[in-house]
């Protein structure tokens, strides 16, 4: 063994085969591997955890010997289960550190990748895992026909990393850039640095560098190609490792529900981002759906339909200061420049002057169910535009429609990415010095206050400066924030863009919620098709909603979607009753093929008590030990009340699609949800924002925000697409400053 001793592994080999044990049905954890798969992983990728294994194994045996006389290997069964139902209700003696119920989340988290990882990570042993499930394992083409099969649909074989042949020269050099640029020495100021080259900033980055900029972009993580892209799922999926995004993993926010009260690492309700050229949405399901009109004057909009006595206690709405026709040309145009996939007449409640560069992905069992239900309720259900290709676009291939695709990279040149395209475009035009490796720590001022630069740690672990006469935050809402709080000045004391109190307030979260059907004789086969589709519908965010009436302000998005991979398949929610672990776990797995879920995309307010700021006591793992963010926010009772009628209107959803039961998954799973907004609010007025309606900050003069963390609300909508309409607008705005002098 790598990591634990002869007694630890027995005692975790014992615990596992509870978990998972041995049956009619197949083999437990033993015979699957897990236990191989685990002492691999603690000696390397988990290998932080080594020693709450160590105390957490050793209290367990300590706990077994008191109650009953024996180590826990050594215990009849009836005694191991009562000792683990202990155990994950929190209750077993000699849980200090760690908790029991903690440690058995812990175990059971590690038991599902022993069981369902792909077999090169050491456990599945010979595919057992993928065999007891009746899942294909990998498969990059799926015909219509696996879609509507009335069986479930099964290849011939299963097929893992190992069986496959990967193109060795598809990550070929791109023209324009040097893998080992950055560790050299900055090569002198430039018009404009952009703080992280992912999904922002590489978009962004072609608008400057055309405009003949000089431009210096600068990214903590690698720049992957084609051929760096892996379909595995528990190293790229971002609800597994994250691996993709060790430098956010190691700086993931610290989190307590109400201000006073202790923190606990921050959890994930949704993805884990990425660091690289390109950013997360090199991993994303691809949905790029634009905000309806009203979003942008939300809190105009209530005030008029519904007075000011519907607004919960101590909100912090805020009418944004652009409005959807100021937007609406940016939207066309990014979603002709991405390629996206959808029906322009399908969703009546957004106004388009086009249509859709490309028709909607095809239909599945899955998205027909939900169509027909919801039209039968007098609702109108969209297939959900994506940055997905239907037909050949822009010199990529039309999707086969393979079952892995959110959460790898674009391995099959599917699908637009903007370090795949943007980057190489800025490239060419020889004004775009990228270096990657490099993370910036802070944003550098003059005694005026005025921005000037950045310092950075460099590939080699250099402290270097880089001077410009514009700086660019394009990093994730967390990092954006947690900059401007870092980079405090004489002038600043308190952080730059700060001078009102402003950084960190007003932040907003995406409280995903999940309701799940069981058709025993249905068979949705969503593992033959990826996640991009999806069918949605907006009745319940329409302008026309009478949210009040039913005791909030608010709204939410119901969807389903495809791309049903096996660690996924393990951790979705359970029905009343069913045990998380044993053989009642175990047979409900094997059911996974008829259970659809509906998952909820809710609308959040902004609160006086939900905010971001710097721990007073935790540093990242970087190695310069700086704070991490700390996140205040709860689900407050207005949400709760959306919800709870939310997840009502998905389970009549899904009994009018024939659901024989429903169930309802945990309301609020963590508070990182990928779709983590606020921190940084743009607005005219100072005293309640941080960055004008450019996304320069107020107090600071050649300093901007791009991304997330400057949106006023939080619409039931996923934000890329406004996202990137906001800053592409800004962008171009800023050109024509800089052109003009007007920037100094």
């Amino acid at each position: 063994m790598l990591a634990l001793n002869r007694r630890e592994s027995r005692t975790a080999a014992a615990l596992f085969e509870r978990l998972f044990p041995n049956d009619e049905n197949g083999p437990g954890a033993g015979g699957i591997g897990v236990l191989a798969y685990l002492d691999r992983a603690l000696a390397g990728a988990y290998r932080e955890e080594a020693e709450t294994y160590r105390r957490g194994l050793a209290a367990l045996d300590g706990a077994s010997v008191e109650r009953y006389g024996e180590t826990f290997a050594g215990c009849k069964i009836d005694q191991q289960d009562a000792l683990i139902s202990a155990l994950e209700r929190g209750e077993l003696t000699g849980f200090a550190v760690p908790d029991g119920r903690s440690f058995f989340a812990l175990a059971r988290a590690h038991l599902q990748e022993g069981l369902f990882a792909d077999p090169i990570h050491g456990g599945n042993r010979d595919k057992l895992g993928w065999r007891f499930l009746d899942h294909p394992g990998i498969n990059f083409e799926n015909p219509v026909e696996a879609s509507f099969s009335d069986e479930p649909a099964t290849r011939n074989g299963i097929q893992a990393l190992e069986d496959l042949n990967p193109d060795e020269g598809a990550a070929g050099e791109i023209p324009g850039h040097d893998p080992q640029r950055g560790a050299e020495p900055p090569s002198g100021p430039a018009d404009v640095v952009l703080v992280g080259v992912g999904a922002v900033g590489a978009l962004v980055a072609p608008i400057l560098a055309r405009a003949g900029l000089r431009v210096v972009g600068l990214e903590a993580g690698p720049w992957r190609r084609t051929g760096d892209y892996v379909p595995d799922e528990l190293t790229s999926a971002f609800y597994c490792r994250g691996d993709m995004g060790r430098k956010f993993l190691d700086e993931t926010p610290r989190w307590r529900r109400n201000e006073g009260e202790p923190t606990r690492e921050a959890t994930f309700s949704l993805g884990r981002m990425m660091n690289g050229v390109g950013g997360s949405v090199v991993h994303w399901g691809g949905a790029l759906r634009r905000c309806h009109p009203h979003h942008f004057r939300y809190l105009t909009h209530v005030r008029e339909r519904f007075g000011e006595g519907a607004l919960p206690e101590g909100h912090t709405l805020a009418d944004w200061p652009v409005t959807y026709e100021d937007l609406e040309p940016y939207y066309a145009a990014i979603e002709h420049h991405v390629g996206v996939s959808g029906d322009a007449g399908a969703n009546p409640f957004v106004p388009r002057d086009d249509p859709y560069p490309m028709p909607p992905l095809r239909g599945s069992r899955t998205s027909e169910a939900f169509r027909e239900a919801a039209e039968a309720m007098g609702l109108h259900p969209y297939p959900t535009p994506v940055a997905v290709n239907s037909v050949p676009y822009n010199g990529h291939q039309a999707t086969g429609y393979g079952g892995w695709m959110a959460g790898f990279g674009p391995f099959r040149d599917d699908r637009w990415t903007p370090g795949l395209t943007s980057v190489p475009e800025a490239l060419a035009t020889g004004n775009l010095d990228l270096r990657t490796g490099c993370r910036v720590v802070k944003v550098l001022t003059d005694g005026g206050g005025r921005a000037t630069g950045v310092e950075y740690v460099d590939a080699g672990g250099e402290a270097r400066v880089q001077m410009a006469r514009t700086v660019i935050l394009c990093g994730y809402t967390f990092e954006n924030v947690r900059l401007l709080l870092l980079s405090g000045d004489g002038r600043h004391q308190h952080g730059l863009g700060n001078d009102e109190g402003q950084v960190g307030r007003h932040f907003m979260t995406k409280m995903w919620a999940d309701v799940y059907g069981h058709f025993p004789d249905t068979a949705f086969n969503r593992h033959a098709g990826p996640s991009a589709q999806m069918w949605g519908l907006d009745d319940f965010i329409a302008e026309d909603f009478d949210s009040p009436a039913h005791g909030f302000v608010g709204g939410a998005t119901p969807n389903v979607e495809n791309q049903q991979l096996p660690i996924q398949i393990s951790r979705e929610g359970l029905p009343p009753g069913v045990r998380a672990w044993g053989k009642e776990y175990k047979d409900h797995l094997r059911r996974w093929q008829h259970v659809c879920p509906i998952r909820i995309q809710p609308e959040s307010l902004s609160y006086e008590t939900d905010f971001l700021d710097l721990d007073p006591r935790h540093r990242d793992r970087s190695g310069r030990g700086l704070p991490v963010v700390r996140i205040t926010c709860d689900l407050r009772e207005n949400e709760r009340r959306l919800a709870e009628f939310m997840e009502g209107k998905a389970e009549e959803i899904l009994r009018e699609m024939g659901a024989e039961k429903t169930w309802r998954g945990p309301r609020f799973r963590g508070v990182c949800s990928s779709h983590d907004l606020g921190g940084a609010r743009t607005g005219e007025d100072p005293a309640s924002s941080v960055v004008n309606p450019d996304l320069r900050v107020h107090d600071t003069p050649g300093l901007y925000v791009f991304g997330g963390a400057v949106f006023p609300t939080c619409p039931g909508v996923n934000p890329t697409l406004t996202m990137w309409a906001l800053c592409c607008r800004a962008a171009e705005q800023l050109v024509g400053r800089l052109k003009a002098g007007e920037e100094r």
